[in-house]
């Protein structure tokens, strides 16, 4: 019992002396709080959606004389009683016009759009007559990349439907997309959890070799030597990138192959996902290198594990989409690689964009990895 007390007690006057790792010990659980809090359980809201509205008809009201259509009553609902959606009528005048405004959702212009054909309202007041076959319909073109952001169009459509005509089956809905048919959760989750992986297996690994390394005395004698501490960041970035090929091939083979998970596109879109993986072990090794030349020691190193995987996790997008985010919150999903590393394998493995070389989410892994080096290049130091 007394060797018990004497070991606890010897820890604690460890961290005590260590002041870094005490703040570190105290900051993290109160950052994943904050993170937790104000990023889980947002709902989806002003989704953009482009409507076009043929309905040339219209009734009028046999108690009132009011001119009713029935379609505009729709829209102006959706335009004032939900957030859900950001409405703006198409000027239209021909099913031209809604076949444009459906390449426009394929152009990711808009994650939406709804279509009202001709004699509309005329065809749903005859619907109400009892006995009567007559029915209408509303048709939808949905960029279902993003399941949640589909879904919540159709919620707000249906709620319109039932706060202005009540409980009708008079109007069938024809969903089509433009992405993301028939996508299953896995499907959806896939692109962005295998990033994650990489993201948090390359990091840890850059860390653990870096702290290996100064503890051997190996990298202490490598920034004594003459060459460029950038060079010797390179070369380590270099031998890690061999492993982060690995350890891709091995994650991308149990999708694939075991989870059956499936990737839109010809052989281009297989190159650009490894090559967006790369990018991604890139950046976690360059800020990996980093962390460990802030941390004095062992378990500073790892404390900062936490403090990058749990906000990246949470505020990327591949929980949940960043229209759930606090506006105020959303400009550090920016500044997270993983929010681009997500979003490009979501447009090739969904979308079957194939090898998007040059695209800004490209641009913004290379900008954030070549920062970190250069970073790690005047906070790497030898031991005095």
């Amino acid at each position: 019992m007394r060797l018990t007390l004497l070991v606890s007690r010897r820890f604690f006057k460890f961290i005590l002396r260590d002041k870094r790792l005490l703040i570190l010990m105290l900051f993290v659980p109160v950052l994943l709080a904050l993170v937790i809090g104000y990023g889980f359980g947002g709902e989806i809201n002003h989704v953009d959606v482009e409507i076009v509205n043929l309905d040339d008809t219209a009734i009028t009201d046999p108690y009132t004389n009011a001119t009713i259509s029935f379609s505009e009553t729709i829209i102006s609902w959706l335009d004032q009683n939900t957030s859900k959606v950001d409405i703006q009528v198409v000027d239209a005048s021909s099913a031209l016009d809604w076949n444009d405004t459906k390449q426009r959702v394929l152009d990711k212009e808009a994650a939406g759009a709804i279509f009202f054909p001709s004699a509309f309202t005329v065809n749903l007041a005859l619907s109400f007559i009892p006995g009567s076959n007559q029915s209408t319909y509303i048709e939808t073109f949905i960029d279902n990349s993003n399941p949640q952001v589909g879904g919540a169009i159709v919620q707000a459509l249906r709620e319109a439907f039932e706060e202005t005509l009540g409980d009708h089956a008079g109007i069938q809905i024809m969903n089509n997309f433009a992405y993301g048919e028939d996508l299953t959760q896995l499907q959806y989750m896939a692109p962005s959890i295998l990033p994650f992986a990489v993201f948090f297996l390359s990091s840890l690994l850059s860390i653990i070799t870096l702290i290996n390394e100064r503890k051997t005395g190996t990298l202490d004698r490598l920034l004594l030597s003459p060459y460029h501490k950038i060079n010797i960041i390179l070369g380590y970035i270099l031998s890690l990138s061999v492993v982060a090929l690995v350890q891709s091939s091995i994650l991308l083979t149990f999708v694939i192959f075991v989870f059956n998970v499936s990737i839109v596109g010809g052989i281009g879109s297989y190159f650009a996902v490894y090559f967006m993986l790369l990018l991604t072990s890139w950046s976690a090794m360059g800020l990996g290198i980093l962390l460990s030349t802030l941390a004095k020691t062992e378990l500073q190193a790892v404390q900062f594990v936490p403090i990058v995987t749990f906000p990246s996790l949470l505020l990327s997008g591949i929980l949940w989409p960043l229209e759930t985010l606090p506006v105020w919150l959303r400009p550090i999903s920016y500044l997270i690689p993983l929010t681009y590393s997500a979003n490009y394998l979501r447009t090739v493995m969904i979308e079957g964009a194939g090898f998007l070389v040059l695209s800004w989410d490209v641009l913004a892994l290379i900008l954030f990895a070549v920062f970190m080096i250069i970073l790690s290049g005047f906070t790497l130091k030898h031991k005095e």
